[in-house]
């Protein structure tokens, strides 16, 4: 009987003797546990805690734009997904950045060309190329299983197709978890989308009056634009686009942090951040993510979600 107490007991004490630490990071609990409890804190943010967005999921893992790229953001911590939207032939909407699908999948040509019953075929590729067992996703896959998750969506490219994705979000009851965003001005928007501006959470985008990147017909300054959007509207938040450091876009983010809505900062290539971009920051992350996070960002978006969040932990700031 003795021997056969003996196992248990070593068992139980070796239990009981993991290290405290240990016991603390099984036992701690996510910042965010439900969507709406990220929807708050972006309406009323705070400076204790930054947002991690992932661009295209973690792409570096997982192919992009994938079910398991987005299901590895939200096991690493990740609080938003940027996913893309294209429509097929007959009108349904799937989850891939490119108008063709020959970088990313094992198809050719235009996606708008193939019915969704033969993109259902094909497999998604990874990023050197190579097939993998991956499906491309519908938009309704991804957001049924994100919903009630605690995580929220980005939906890129979609102003082509707002209303066939409003459709998919209204039918899973996923509206309140879907981001928007846009570079127009408030009135072009509401000229154009009517009752949809007060139906989704938009995020407009701040540039400098020369940028050079994108091109826009209504040239503003980032603080006219930015006041323009106060006028019969609140605004969900603004995403901002930083090219050099002395950037006029910094009276527009001392305006908008005066009314108490969240900044959003890319930091996926130099022009959008003044240089401070995650290439960088692998090997300076307090030059760089800390000088964003220290200009006012209180959500990133980055392709390396993973080392991002470490930083903003080591910094007490996720």
């Amino acid at each position: 009987m003795i021997k056969l107490l003996v196992p248990i007991i070593m068992v139980l004490l070796l239990a009981n003797c993991q290290p405290k630490e240990k016991k603390q990071e099984q036992l701690k609990k996510p910042h965010f546990s439900t969507p709406e409890q990220i929807v708050g804190y972006i309406k009323k943010p705070t400076d204790d805690y930054v947002l991690v967005g992932a661009h295209r999921g973690d792409w570096r893992n997982a192919p992009e734009n994938s079910l398991q790229a987005i299901k590895n953001c939200i096991e690493m911590g990740v609080d938003i997904v940027e996913i893309d939207v294209r429509m097929t032939a007959d009108y349904q909407m799937i989850v891939m950045h490119d108008r063709t699908l020959n970088r990313t999948s094992t198809g050719k040509g235009q996606i708008c060309d193939w019915p969704l019953d033969s993109i259902q075929k094909l497999y998604l590729k990874n990023g050197a190329g190579i097939k993998t067992h991956h499906k491309i996703p519908e938009l309704r896959d991804v957001m049924l299983f994100v919903k009630d998750k605690p995580v929220l969506i980005n939906i890129d490219k979609a102003w082509e197709y707002l209303s066939q994705v409003y459709k998919v979000l209204k039918e899973t009851g996923t509206i309140n978890q879907a981001i928007f965003k846009g570079n127009e001005p408030l009135g072009d928007m509401r000229g154009e989308w009517g009752s949809y501006m007060d139906s989704i959470m938009y995020m407009p985008i701040v540039w400098p009056k020369d940028y050079s990147i994108y091109n826009r017909e209504n040239i503003q300054t980032p603080l006219d634009y930015v006041q323009g959007f106060y006028e019969n509207f609140h605004p969900f938040a603004f995403e901002v686009v930083i090219d050099k450091e002395d950037s006029p876009v910094f009276d527009a983010i001392s305006y908008i942090k005066k009314q108490g809505n969240a900044i959003w900062i890319d930091t996926l290539w130099p022009e959008l951040c003044a240089g401070h971009n995650d290439d960088v920051a692998m090997s300076g992350p307090d030059k760089h993510w800390g000088w964003v996070v220290e200009h006012g960002a209180n959500i990133i978006l980055t392709d390396r979600p993973r080392l991002l969040i470490d930083y903003l932990k080591q910094m007490k700031l996720h």
